[in-house]
Formats: structure tokens, C-alpha cells, sequence
């Protein structure tokens, strides 16, 4: 067996390494061997989220190996359960933001990430209709659900005391929303140059400026004293692409993500367990990388 020349498989989890879904198991039997393998033979895995601690914690928990955390999109770095380094919003500016978002856009979901919990405001113009479906869709998602809290005095208090990692908002539930997501989001980025802005299907994204996952695995790596040029990364969505471009030869979209996130990254797999071919390169099998032209 040849010994992998890469140190750190940086991963999405939503859509990546969750993908395909199993609802009761968290992450699949292939991706799950798979990342005890390149654990077992060295290879760092980091897990670059939008998520908070609570999904790190769960992840550790399932995986029952050492995995690290670029949380939050990249606003706190997690060492086997030790937060390194964390960035959070001036929280005056993001309150004024999120003020003009209510105003602007009629969100369907504002949810804030912060040191303590995620936050859900319910200060949104959610019809019946889509708050029911909203709240079938968190019914199913199992594993995979993350514990919120739904208070809108706590979610400005949380915002005020100046903890909070991460802004989402969601423009709707349709496929419509994508669309108008991915508008928002250019928008505000040139609207607001002191934040970052990342677009994730019917989601804008908000973090502190200079907080994306591309930085997150950055000061991870020098955190390490690991070479930016032995990194795998991985994703599916539109916050990879600081990702994607930061560690372009190295990087992985999935296949089902759509074209325009896909044209972003060097390759393209089915399952994030694929990536065996590239570890273990010798070995006799049918790879499902492709090398994108």
C-alpha cells in the first residue's frame, strides 16, 4: 500500500461528507471507514462547516476518531475539542444589518450562530404555509438537526454582548429562492465590504470580514505547521469557493452540486469516500474521480 502524500482532507459536511444522507447514522458506512482509514494512516481530517460546536461534538461523538473543526464558516477553530481561535461580529454593525435585511428582503429565517447556541429570530415574515413546512423539514432531518434556541430577545441580546460567530438568512423554501439567494448576496457583498458573504442554495451567509472557510483552514494549517500544498479540500456549495480557489489544484466538488458550483473546483466525485483513489493510488479499483477539462 502506498502511503498518502497529503497531510489534511479538509470537508464540508452538508452535502459532502454527509452525502449521501443517513438519517439515523449521521455519516455513511463508505465516507464513515474512510475517514478512520486516512486517520489511521496519518492523514489529518479537518471538517470546514457552517455548523456550530454543537454538530462538532456530535461528529466526534459518531466518528469515535480525533476530527478538528473549521466551524461557523471559519469564525473558530476547533483542536480536538479546544476552540485556538474564534472572530465575531462588532455588534453594532451586524445589528444594524440585520435590521436592514427585516426591512429589505422580508426573510423567511434569520438565524445567528453564536459562542453559546444557535439563535433562530422570529422576528420573519414566515407564512403559516411555509412555517409548517419548515418546521416538517427540521422534523426529518434526524442526526443531522442541530438544537436552536427560538427567542427573539435572545437572539438580539446574543447579538449585543458581541459573541456571535454568523449570520443566516433564508429567502425562501422554493427553487425561486436559490436564485434570489445567490442576488442577495451579491448585493450586500458589495454593499457591505466590512462583512463576507456566502451564497448556500435558498441561504445568505454572513461572517466577519476575513472569515471564510479558505481562512479558517489557513491559520488551521499554520496552527499546525502543516504545508498549505499537502490540503485536500472538499464541498459542495457556494461557501466552499473561497475553498476551491485558495487550494485550487488539491480541490474536490461533488458531482450532484450544481454546474456553476462545480466549474469552481480542479475535480469533481461522487462521495467524499472517492477520494481513497487519491490517498491510496496503487491500489486496483474504479476511481469516480474526474479530472475536470
Amino acid at each position: 500500500m502506498t502511503q498518502s502524500q497529503h497531510k489534511v482532507i479538509a470537508s464540508d459536511l452538508d452535502g459532502t461528507l454527509f452525502y449521501p444522507k443517513a438519517i439515523y447514522r449521521m455519516v455513511n458506512r463508505k465516507n464513515r471507514h474512510f475517514v478512520r482509514r486516512a486517520i489511521k494512516d496519518g492523514t489529518k481530517i479537518v471538517l470546514v462547516t457552517s455548523r456550530s460546536h454543537n454538530s462538532a461534538e456530535k461528529v466526534r461523538k459518531f466518528l469515535k476518531v480525533p476530527v478538528d473543526f473549521v466551524g461557523a464558516n471559519g469564525t473558530f477553530i476547533d483542536c480536538g475539542g479546544e476552540i485556538v481561535k474564534e472572530w465575531f461580529f462588532d455588534p453594532d454593525e451586524i445589528t444594524k444589518l440585520v435590521y436592514e435585511m427585516y426591512e429589505t428582503y422580508k426573510p423567511r429565517v434569520i438565524l445567528a450562530t453564536t459562542k453559546r447556541f444557535p439563535i433562530v429570530s422570529t422576528k420573519t415574515y414566515m407564512t403559516k404555509f411555509n412555517n409548517f413546512l419548515y418546521w416538517t423539514y427540521l422534523l426529518f432531518q434526524g442526526s443531522y438537526r442541530e438544537p436552536y434556541v427560538r427567542d427573539d430577545h435572545v437572539f438580539f441580546n446574543e447579538i449585543k454582548k458581541g459573541e456571535c460567530y454568523k449570520i443566516m438568512m433564508m429567502v425562501g423554501l422554493n427553487k425561486k429562492a436559490k436564485l434570489r439567494a445567490k442576488q442577495i448576496t451579491e448585493e450586500l457583498s458589495e454593499k457591505y465590504p466590512q462583512f463576507e458573504f456566502a451564497w448556500i442554495e435558498q441561504f445568505v451567509e454572513i461572517t466577519p470580514k476575513g472569515c471564510s472557510k479558505a481562512s479558517g483552514l489557513s491559520f488551521y494549517l499554520d496552527y499546525q505547521r502543516i504545508s498549505h500544498d499537502n490540503v485536500i479540500v472538499v464541498g459542495d456549495s457556494g461557501n466552499d469557493f473561497p475553498m476551491f480557489d485558495a487550494f485550487h489544484e488539491n480541490s474536490y466538488c461533488m458531482a450532484h452540486s450544481p454546474k456553476s458550483v462545480r466549474s469552481r473546483a480542479s475535480h469533481v466525485i461522487s462521495r467524499v469516500s472517492d477520494l481513497e483513489q487519491v490517498l491510496y493510488p496503487s491500489e486496483d479499483s474504479n476511481p469516480r474521480k474526474k479530472k475536470k477539462k
